[in-house]
Order: C-alpha cells, then structure tokens, then sequence
C-alpha cells in the first residue's frame, strides 16, 4: 500500500469520527431546544459520554479517538504536504495551511477530553480548565489572547458563511459522484457551514466580550451559544435549526469520508 492510500484511509477515518460525532451533537441540540433538558447537554463532552453509554460504549468511544487522532495527522498532512495544491503567493490560500495546523491542535484536544471521558477523568479536567482560563484572564497578555482568539475564530465564522454563499468547497470532491450525491452534498454542506458560522460567530464574541470586561465567565462555546440562543423570541426554533444545521454538517463529513480529493 503506498503513501497516497494511507492518507486516503487516514482521512476517511477521520471524517467518520466528524460525522457521528456532530450528527450526535446536532441531535443533542435539538433535544435540548425542545425540551427542559440543560444546554449543559450540548458539548463534545455530552456526545462522548452518549457514546461511552451506549452498547459496547468502551469500544465505540475508543473509535472516536482513534479517528481523531487520524483527523489530526490529515490535518498536519494538508498543513506540510499541501494535497489541495494551495497556492502560496494568495493570502488566503497562506492562512488555510496555517488554519490545517490549528484545527489538528482543536481536534487534539477533543481527542483528549473523549480520553478522559473513557477513563473517567473528565470531571476533574473540566475544573483544572475553569481555573486555567481564570488564571489566563487575570493577567494582561491572557485578555490580549482571547482577544485575538475571538477575532481569528470571527474571521473563521466569516469564512464558513462564504462557503455557505458560493458552496466552493464542491469542487474537494472527486468527480465519482452522481448528480444526486452532489446535489445533496451541496445542500447539507451549505446547512452545515451556515450553523457552523452562527456559533462561531457567537463564540468570537464570547471571547472579545471576557476580554473587554476582564470577566472570564462571559467566554463560553456552543452551550453558551445555545444558552443565549434559546432565551431569545422563538429561541427554541433558533436552536433547532442550529442542531439540524450540525446535523447537516455531520452528514457532510459522510461525504467527505467517502468522496474527498486526499492528493
């Protein structure tokens, strides 16, 4: 087997993990939004404890990592080997190689907490966490660093809602698909960018807003997101269609595992 099929596999490998994962936290949040359930609920963490209860929980878990951890090395491949042929006189192509190495670092870190959630860990890492970041915030360069975290995760937003607009990220596929397949990858990708966009358009805030007020409780991910959300007029609508929208995305990644270019 040559270097190019052990990518492909990696990658395939990885873009299963994606799906199940955000299909499981799509359907977590939709949950949530019509129902008295906590947004506490709505978190990687929650999916993979979902997992780790489920029929041979230990070994489904330990799947997800295992494709994680294939999802990263994917990632630090496109970032070193450059496989989309990105051209590296455009800005924008310069920062998508850098972005690969940041999102192996994101997906890094799920695979951690799906760990501690498997060794059952995780309660005392989510609290070392708390105390981290509100370590981080009293001082002046840890509110210098969100800040410039919330901005990178804004433009990050901006970019998810331009694939939503142009649906550019048709032409990763292989051409093997039927006209059927594109079409509904085309939809449920733009669905899945476009909820995509909303919550990391929101999370930026969070970060900006903790960073501006020296107040570490105002930074929060998707369950602040959802918090927010679902407080507002026809908030638990709002909060549906972000969970179908994650949904969306999972189903995406399906297609991706089966039909994206790796070379």
């Amino acid at each position: 087997m040559n270097k190019k099929n052990v990518i492909r596999i990696i990658a395939r490998i990885g873009y299963a993990a994606k799906c199940i994962v955000y299909c499981i936290l799509g359907i977590l949040t939709i949950y949530v939004a019509f129902s008295a359930a906590s947004t506490e609920q709505v978190s990687k963490k929650s999916v993979f404890q979902e997992i780790l209860t489920s029929p041979f929980g230990s070994v489904s878990l330990s799947a997800v990592i295992l494709g994680f951890g294939c999802y990263v090395i994917w990632r630090l491949a496109q970032g070193m080997t450059n496989p989309d042929h990105l051209d590296m006189l455009k800005v924008k192509d310069v920062l998508m190689r850098i972005f690969y190495f940041f999102s192996a670092i994101a997906y890094a870190s799920a695979a951690y907490i799906a760990f501690t959630v498997l060794t059952g860990d995780s309660e005392g890492q989510s609290d070392k966490k708390q105390q981290l970041g509100s370590s981080i915030m009293q001082e002046t360069w840890g509110l210098a660093l969100a800040a410039a975290i919330g901005i990178v995760i804004i433009v990050f937003a901006i970019i998810q809602f331009k694939h939503t607009f142009k649906g550019d990220f048709m032409d990763k596929f292989v051409s093997g698909m039927s006209q059927f397949e594109g079409q509904l990858a085309n939809f449920l990708g733009r669905a899945g960018f476009a909820g995509r966009g909303i919550v990391y358009l929101m999370v930026g805030g969070f970060l900006i807003s903790s960073s501006l007020t020296q107040n570490y409780e105002k930074a929060g991910g998707l369950t602040k997101a959802i918090d927010t959300l679902i407080t507002q007029p026809f908030g638990p609508w709002l909060v549906g269609l972000i969970g179908l929208g994650l949904i969306s995305f999972g189903v995406f990644c399906g297609f991706e595992g089966r039909y994206r270019k790796t070379s």
